[in-house]
């Protein structure tokens, strides 16, 4: 009989215990779960799934709401209160998420007035909800609002911290596990050490403290858990996309931002509504990136995005599609006033000092705006809006512009390339071009460079550098990339079967090196027409290679792997940095042209080219350099020790049908082609 009765007075102890830890793990994991979906979400990486802010803000009013509603008084029930009181406290619950939500993440740049009434009013109803709960108890209603008052003060301040935390690692995460479990626990005994009357089963306040820590240890080592399932997900899953998921700053890329322009079209035009779309550009941001270095720059890049991203509502969308170019998709627009002051503020915050490296830097932002349907179509608001943002530039910048019929008469050329183009690699339109590469000693040709030419029909021969900007502006750089990449592995198998075993140099962009599938595209190519990798040189120029970003840092290593000769382009003109230029598994550098023109007449140009082949021959690097047009340039460069050169004074770029004559029929040619390039094939060369 008294060990029935000793049991029994232990599950009178533990139910209250057990029912109030069970309580806050769970809620807290609501907490942690709909905090994690706003990140993702803030991140881009949920902006093409519909309703993804409500979902966030029902789990975290779900958070909120069960620790509260568990002190609900049960005489409630009897009074026929038993659904009616849930349901008002979710309600109440789910407005003090939105508006938590609301005042960290303003729409349309809210300021600083907004975001308090939204956090007072969060307060507001937060300690409604306390009162409801408490509706049947015995207390002074003074004593149970200074007590609810008190408590909503520190959870809604608590919710706040755990949404602000930004990030996607281990620590971030752990870091708003704890504040979620401190946003469930610390209100609970804040409420019981100011009113003991509340404590479950009239229990002491150290043995709740203390059920409380306990389940927080127990919540806090499933949340870790369910981090490292998570990861371990992640790691055995796909990569992130990086189509549509900027690497160096979490916005959306130019697919992203399309894919999420359509279906704002789509619902604008069932609900005759409109949307607007803002293109920023900062001023002076290429002399920042050249002065300070490419790390600075990211980080520069890194804290724009963040004050845009802090600017949008729920539904808004920010992108990345170049290199300091940014895009706003509002997708309900407001007035033209409305659009006016939002760029106003927008520019006002983004000209706010930066701190980088221990210094501040101040830079101004131009702006363009576009309106649908008002200033066109679809496909037309990119345009628009740069015309616009072209327009603010030419103002002297630091300024808006709304688009207006006339701007566009540039983009509307380039539109006509761009469509010509997308029809140019069917139509076979495109080749490309050899210009040799020379041994600096010997004098023969030990290689050849691809440069893309462009046979248009009406246009007569296209320059590169009217169309590779067009390509790279508009998102067409990855066709015209692959195109080359199979051409020129074609072009190699072609030379070979005649006998001519010469390796091939293409150029990569800054866009292909961040393709995720770029290794299997050339490997393919590689396979497919029997070329061993050593034949193929991929240039990447320095200040791509400086990004040092893990998509650049990946690709390169694996296509190193790959076993492709990798040269560093117009290098001189960057800021490398040389512990990481030693870790590159490059086999050469190319000194840019700029330096090989007034390299005769300039002493500061020898100085940097003779200091560029003395650090590459340390490093174990051949040097190449390009734009050779006199015999002088050629006499100082053999004379510093330069390993090949290349330019107008050999040999012009030449049709792929050209090169193999000149090496088969006319052996007297000058300059004549390395003998070890007629050799036979290795076995060790073949697939």
């Amino acid at each position: 009989m008294s060990v029935l009765s000793s049991n029994q007075a232990v599950l009178a102890l533990a139910s209250p215990l057990v029912w109030i830890g069970m309580v806050s793990v769970v809620a807290a994991l609501l907490l942690c779960l709909g905090a994690e979906l706003q990140t993702l979400r803030d991140q881009g990486r949920k902006q093409q799934i519909r309703g993804s802010w409500w979902a966030s803000a029902v789990l975290l009013g779900a958070g909120l709401w069960w620790p509260l509603q568990a002190m609900a008084e049960p005489g409630l029930a009897a009074q026929g209160w038993a659904l009616a009181l849930p349901l008002l406290g979710l309600g109440l619950s789910l407005a003090t998420a939105e508006m938590v939500l609301e005042a960290i993440r303003p729409r349309r740049a809210r300021p600083l007035g907004s975001r308090l009434l939204m956090s007072g009013a969060a307060i507001v109803l937060c300690t409604l909800h306390g009162l409801l709960v408490s509706w049947g108890s015995d207390l002074p209603w003074l004593q149970k609002l200074q007590d609810f008052v008190a408590s909503a003060l520190l959870q809604t301040g608590l919710l706040a911290l755990l949404l602000l935390v930004r990030g996607n690692s281990v620590s971030a995460r752990a870091l708003r596990g704890a504040l979620a479990w401190a946003a469930v626990g610390l209100p609970l005994l804040a409420l019981y050490a100011l009113n003991p009357a509340l404590l479950p089963g009239g229990q002491p306040l150290l043995t709740v403290s203390l059920a409380l820590l306990l389940a927080a240890a127990v919540g806090a080592s499933f949340w870790m858990g369910l981090l490292h399932l998570g990861d371990e997900t992640s790691s055995a899953g796909p990569n992130l996309d990086l189509t549509r998921v900027d690497p160096l700053t979490g916005l959306a890329t130019r697919l992203g931002l399309e894919e999420a322009l359509n279906q704002a079209v789509i619902a604008c035009d069932r609900d005759e509504a409109s949307l607007a779309l803002l293109m920023f550009d900062l001023d002076g941001f290429n002399p920042v990136n050249s002065s300070l270095g490419h790390d600075s720059g990211d980080a520069l890049l890194r804290q724009v995005a963040e004050r845009l991203r802090a600017s949008l509502g729920a539904q808004d969308v920010v992108a990345r599609i170049g290199g300091d170019e940014f895009v706003v998709l509002l997708r309900e627009s407001p007035s033209k006033e409305g659009l006016a002051a939002f760029a106003k503020r927008v520019l006002e915050d983004l000209a706010r000092p930066y701190v980088l490296d221990q210094r501040e830097l101040a830079l101004s932002a131009s702006a363009g705006i576009a309106r649908y349907p008002l200033d066109g179509g679809k496909s037309r608001m990119l345009v628009c809006a740069d015309a616009a943002k072209s327009a603010a530039k030419r103002l002297g910048g630091a300024c808006y512009c709304f688009f207006a019929p006339g701007m566009d008469g540039d983009t509307r050329e380039q539109l006509d390339i761009l469509r010509d183009l997308r029809l140019a690699i069917e139509r076979n339109e495109l080749e490309l071009f050899y210009q040799p590469k020379i041994d600096a000693r010997s004098g023969q040709i030990t290689a050849a460079e691809a440069l893309l030419r462009w046979h248009h029909p009406s246009r007569g021969m296209v320059s590169p550098a009217v169309f590779i900007p067009v390509a790279e502006r508009f998102g067409y750089m990855r066709e015209l990339g692959n195109w080359v990449i199979d051409d020129a592995c074609r072009q190699a198998r072609v030379w070979r079967e005649s006998g001519l075993r010469m390796r091939v140099a293409i150029n990569l962009s800054a866009h292909q090196m961040r393709q995720t599938d770029i290794i299997e595209r050339i490997e393919r190519a590689l396979e497919t027409y029997s070329v061993h990798p050593s034949l193929l040189t991929c240039e990447i120029t320095e200040s791509v290679v400086m990004e040092n970003t893990q998509a650049i840092q990946d690709t390169f290593k694996r296509l190193g792997d790959l076993g492709v000769h990798l040269s560093i382009d117009d290098f001189g003109t960057g800021y490398s940095s040389l512990s990481y230029l030693r870790q590159l598994p490059a086999k050469e550098l190319k000194v840019d042209r700029a330096f090989i023109t007034d390299i005769v007449t300039s002493v500061d140009a020898r100085a940097v080219v003779d200091a560029v082949v003395k650090l590459a021959h340390a490093l174990g690097l051949r040097v190449v350099a390009e734009g050779v047009e006199t015999q002088g340039q050629q006499a100082i460069l053999a004379g510093m020790g330069c390993d090949e050169l290349q330019g107008f004074l050999f040999a012009r770029p030449m049709a792929a049908q050209a090169i193999l004559l000149w090496a088969t029929e006319d052996k007297q040619n000058t300059p004549a082609f390395r003998p070890s390039l007629f050799g036979e094939t290795s076995y060790t060369e073949k697939f």
